[in-house]
């Protein structure tokens, strides 16, 4: 019996130790995380409570095994009881493990931040996520550091917007000469997306059943909605010469098919002179006559005219000259006047 009592002692003072490592390193924990959220959840959801006596911590000793009653014969005088023997061996000084596990905690606490501390509060803290400001994924373009630098904002806002499309994968190809056909189909997609609350403001796109206004897009192309869409606004022409879709947009033309969306009126009559006048260009004789009326009323629209925005302060014009891709997006970024448009970001702001 005594080897008994002794090995529960060594328990005793084995669990005594590990509870005393466990409260340091749960003490250095708390410290190292000092003004985080998460120090206070483990110093009130981890620390222990001390106790308010050594009793309480004590565990009760083994009591002996009683021994098997006999029956009652003749010598009256029953075997006593033995008693557990007392080992000085078996005191454990809890009250000292008491105090430094207190003084730990204690040097933990001054760590701790000063503010009073809910399970509301901490969860919300924690768990918390703002939902509102949160923006729809998109893959942005890997090469954009290869655009012109005033460029590169409005081309990431194109792309977050979703009206412009990739090369190859996930390069914008800024640089390269962007075709007829994919600046038909930005053109009218940006429109229509900045004014999907204005249907009267949108591009309505062409019915299988529309006369075809180009002989090379018939209604089984592709992007016949969306040509002959735009040939139906009056937007590009349809004389019945060939739109040509994969040949490269040029300048001049750029500016024609983007003014109109821009005033929403016809568009006043030009002459070359008055162009000359109103822009400077040092080329201006090279204008094709069709679209004197669509430059000259881009210089009403000053810094935010689509020339300047598309290709800077420059006092040549160079109108047959091929469109980037960069170029043509820089134009789509702005819809309308000074006093009555809306830009991309505007409309992703809102969003």
């Amino acid at each position: 019996m005594a080897r008994l009592h002794e090995g529960d002692v060594m328990k005793l003072k084995l669990r005594e130790i590990s509870r005393i490592i466990l409260i340091g390193f749960l003490s250095s924990s708390v410290a190292a995380c000092q003004g985080s959220n998460l120090g206070s959840s483990l110093e009130v959801a981890l620390a222990p409570a001390s106790p308010s006596s050594p009793e309480q911590i004590r565990e009760k000793p083994p009591q002996p095994t009683p021994l098997a009653t006999s029956p009652i014969t003749s010598n009256p005088t029953a075997n006593p009881e033995p008693k557990p023997t007392n080992s000085p061996a078996s005191s454990v000084n809890f009250i000292n493990s008491d105090r430094f596990s207190a003084q730990l905690k204690a040097l933990a606490l001054q760590s701790l931040l000063k503010e009073p501390i809910t399970e509301r509060n901490l969860l919300k803290e924690l768990f918390y996520i703002n939902f509102t400001n949160s923006q729809p994924q998109y893959d942005q373009f890997i090469d954009l550091d290869t655009a012109p630098a005033p460029l590169k904002a409005w081309i990431r806002d194109l792309n977050k917007l979703g009206t412009i499309a990739p090369k190859t994968g996930q390069e914008f190809k800024p640089n390269i000469l962007v075709a007829r056909r994919e600046y038909a189909r930005w053109l009218l997609e940006t429109n229509n997306r900045l004014y999907k609350k204005q249907p009267s403001r949108q591009i309505r796109l062409a019915q299988p059943t529309d006369s075809v206004s180009f002989p090379d897009i018939p209604q089984s192309h592709p992007d016949f909605a969306i040509i002959q869409g735009l040939a139906n606004a009056g937007l590009i022409g349809g004389t019945g010469e060939p739109f040509r879709p994969n040949d490269p947009l040029l300048r001049e033309e750029l500016v024609q098919w983007k003014i109109p969306l821009d005033l929403r009126q016809p568009l006043p009559n030009a002459t070359l002179e008055t162009v000359r006048q109103s822009w400077g260009f040092k080329d201006s004789d090279r204008i094709s006559e069709k679209a004197l009326s669509a430059i000259y009323a881009d210089a009403q629209l000053r810094d935010i005219s689509n020339i300047r925005r598309s290709f800077g302060f420059t006092t040549l014009l160079q109108p047959q000259k091929p469109v980037t891709r960069a170029e043509a997006a820089a134009s789509l970024w702005y819809f309308g006047t000074a006093v009555d448009g809306t830009s991309v970001s505007k409309v992703l702001e809102t969003e």
